[in-house]
């Protein structure tokens, strides 16, 4: 196995200096490219992705919002498979400069648009969706419960939402690496954190570290029913194709998946 170093303790100064850093969207900007070039073996081509897919289930022939679409490859993929239209809305202007690729795909729509635009955003103006998915990006919210409820609200009566965030544990982990909080208390600690991105180090991203049992709660307070749940592993083929990456998802779990859908 691969062996992982620590994370080096120049970052906790940075981390302490860069308090006025870049904003999480500004982040995101400058990680675009790298992230999206990152995929060609990656754990979110061949963990998460499959992961995310099985929970979302029959999507063809359904309208889809895909909230914090990135690059706008995921959405293209629903919107060629099946899916009868795809909103695609992410506010990083980085990831907007890869959209022009998808312009030939017809049942596709890419916008800029962050969780806060959610309540008067133009193109959700009286539109409904049978799935609204959204991964890897809701822990970047002003406010979960809130973002949560807005997203219920545009579901049609048998709507499904499904999402993936960085598993929490991972952020226990990563801040008591950090700071020495031990793991208990850095699970507990939810606020804003900034920490350094796995794809440029010299780049910082924040958002706030919610535990399980605030995206339950989140899910609960809307009356969307929790359907299923993944927590999905390291494989064999990925531990082969790529043992760094793997030893990293040793490390810090990799990320949860949850579908909550409207009760029938």
């Amino acid at each position: 196995m691969a062996r992982v170093s620590p994370l080096p303790r120049r970052y906790h100064r940075a981390m302490q200096e860069q308090t006025g850093n870049l904003a999480s969207q500004a982040a995101w900007d400058q990680l675009a490219r790298a992230y999206s070039a990152s995929r060609q073996v990656s754990a979110d081509r061949l963990i998460e992705w499959p992961a995310q897919l099985r929970l979302c289930g029959e999507y063809q022939g359904k309208e889809i919002l895909d909230m914090g679409c990135g690059s706008g490859d995921k959405a293209r993929h629903f919107a060629e498979n099946g899916a009868a239209a795809v909103l695609g809305l992410d506010p990083s202007a980085g990831f907007a400069e890869q959209w022009a690729a998808h312009a030939v795909c017809p049942r596709l729509e890419l916008q800029r648009g962050s969780f806060e635009d959610l309540p008067h955003h133009p193109a959700l103006r009286r539109r409904q969706f049978d799935e609204i998915v959204c991964f890897q990006a809701l822990m970047y919210a002003q406010d979960l419960a809130a973002t949560v409820r807005h997203l219920a609200a545009l579901l049609r009566p048998q709507g499904a939402l499904v999402f993936s965030v960085p598993h929490p544990f991972r952020f226990a982990i990563l801040k008591n690496e950090i700071e020495g909080w031990g793991h208990g208390l850095a699970y507990q600690k939810t606020e804003s954190y900034r920490y350094p991105s796995p794809w440029n180090p010299a780049i910082f991203l924040e958002h706030a570290t919610p535990r399980i049992s605030d995206y339950l709660n989140a899910i609960a307070a809307t009356g969307l029913r929790l359907t299923a749940c993944e927590e999905p592993a390291v494989t064999q083929e990925f531990r082969a194709l790529s043992p760094e990456k793997a030893a990293w998802m040793d490390r810090y779990v990799g990320i949860v998946v949850f579908r909550a859908e409207w009760s029938r």
